[in-house]
Formats: structure tokens, sequence, C-alpha cells
């Protein structure tokens, strides 16, 4: 934003004109028409609208190249995967167990055990995590029919700004 265009001195010159001309902010089309013309009340509001967009065109950027960047990420595990299995592969048919590289030791060793799952409900209840978390959709909707929910109640709603660029 233009050095100008600070909200300090705008905001002042809002109040100032609160102040010579308190008729004028009853009238909303007289108000703004007087903001328009006497304060760079429009200009400023303009200034944080491009900013704003500038700064969602980024995310939305920034947001591609994190997916291009998890993309290649996966295929470079892959590529990890893959060297790590034809390595293991090549010395298990060359029956070699330890091998000493310059850039690493390469070992077949016996692999940990692993739990499988093979029937869920058969599990006794101290093997089993049950997590629990509040369903706010279905607390809203008993809020607004007016239904009490213990431990729940609905904020009091706060003005927010809608922002349309089409």
């Amino acid at each position: 934003m233009p050095d100008r265009l600070d909200p300090t001195f705008v905001r002042a010159h809002l109040e100032a004109l609160r102040v010579a001309y308190p008729q004028i902010s009853d009238d909303e089309e007289q108000w703004l028409l007087t903001l328009e013309s006497e304060t760079e009340f429009v200009e400023f509001l303009t200034a944080v609208v491009r900013r704003m967009l500038e700064a969602k065109a980024s995310i939305g950027g920034i947001g591609n190249y994190i997916t291009e960047l998890k993309e290649r990420q996966d295929r470079l595990d892959q590529r990890v995967e893959a060297m790590r299995a034809l390595a293991f592969k090549l010395m298990q048919a060359a029956e070699v167990r330890k091998l000493e590289l310059v850039p690493a030791t390469l070992s077949i060793r016996a692999g940990t055990q692993k739990v499988i799952i093979t029937d869920e409900t058969a599990l006794p209840p101290n093997c089993v995590r049950i997590r629990t978390e509040p369903d706010k959709v279905a607390i809203k909707e008993h809020l607004t029919r007016g239904e009490p929910v213990a431990g729940a109640e609905l904020s009091n709603s706060e003005p927010v700004l809608a922002v349309r660029t089409k």
C-alpha cells in the first residue's frame, strides 16, 4: 500500500468527519459519498483487497507447488524402496549377508514381527482403543432446534467481512 494510505491516518480522518458532520453518519448513502470524496477510505480498502487477492493467488500457487513436491517425494520414496528391494534380491541371489561399501554397509538381518488383525471384533477390550470426539454438526442441529445439549452451547455470531470478486 502506498505510504500515505496509513490506517491510523484514515481512521483519524473518519473520526474527524464524524465529529464535524454528525448528521451525515445517520444517512448511509451520504456518509459513503462523504467518505469517498473527503478521505482515502475507498483507496485504502481497495489496496487492502488487492493485497488479499494477491495473497490468495500466492496461496493457490504454493498449494499447487506443495502438491507437486509431495508427488515428487512419493516418486523418490518409491525409488528408494525399489533400490532397497533390488539390493536385497541381489544380495540374496549372491548369498551375501553383509557387504561393506564406501557409502554404506548393507546387511541382511531378521525382520521384526508385525501384528496382523484377523478379526477385529474378537479382540479383548484391553487390546482395543476407542476414540470419541464431539460431533459438532449433530450438536449444532440439536441446539438450533432448541434442544439442550449438556456440555455445549451456541456462541453469539460475530460480524464477518464478505469479499466478492466476481
